[in-house]
């Protein structure tokens, strides 16, 4: 699945530089869900001096392997 992040330069550099996250799902899912980042790239709006980092993210398996 393809995501976007938007944010400060501060923001987008906590996601930029991590290959795994960890979200937390609502209460009727399991509480946390692994997810790999592939192919990161970021856009720059300078102007707004914001930015939106998209790739692709992949939910991991118990054994850490991509399903």
């Amino acid at each position: 699945m393809k995501i976007c992040f938007h944010g400060t330069a501060d923001e987008i550099s906590l996601v930029a530089g991590r290959p795994l996250l960890v979200l937390l799902t609502a209460h009727d899912l399991p509480r946390m869900r692994v997810f790999e980042l592939f192919r990161p790239h970021v856009h720059a709006y300078p102007s707004h001096e914001h930015y939106r980092l998209c790739a692709v993210m992949t939910e991991t398996t118990d054994e850490g392997r991509t399903g």
